[in-house]
């Protein structure tokens, strides 16, 4: 009923989910937002240990070949699509956060997300359900 209103008090974001850099474009604003889609991982407790997200973006590219050995920096996204669930998700989410400042009364922000033209309902679903977890 009231959800033209919704407009008002939110951030309208498009996000271009790339293989190599992720965009984000903010109403009135512009493009916001231009990182690498690269996340650091540490591992604790071995091969099927937790995993915990050290940075994303230009820090965990920065990581690269310079951390020790139980940080892993990935690219989550592989040939447009997503490689691993989880941290897209975990990627998706910090970088909303660097861009929508999360206020008490301030709704969630209405995001558009761009896919490449040759995905798979599956793989758009997983996307989605990505964009929906962040």
């Amino acid at each position: 009923m009231f959800g033209f209103l919704r407009g008002y008090f939110s951030n309208d974001l498009a996000i271009d989910l790339g293989t190599a850099n992720t965009l984000i474009y903010v109403r009135n604003m512009g493009i916001v937002l231009d990182e690498p889609s690269v996340v650091a991982i540490r591992q604790q407790g071995g091969p099927n240990g937790k995993k915990t997200i050290q940075a994303v973006g230009k820090e965990a590219k920065q990581m690269l070949g310079k951390v020790p050995g139980n940080i892993e920096a990935i690219r989550p996204m592989k040939d447009g699509v997503i490689a691993d669930f989880t941290v897209t998700e975990q990627m998706l989410k910090q970088f909303i956060r660097m861009v929508h400042d999360s206020k008490l009364f301030k709704p969630s922000p209405r995001i558009i997300i761009c896919v490449p033209c040759g995905s798979t309902q599956v793989e758009r679903r997983a996307i989605r359900e990505s964009a929906l977890g962040a």
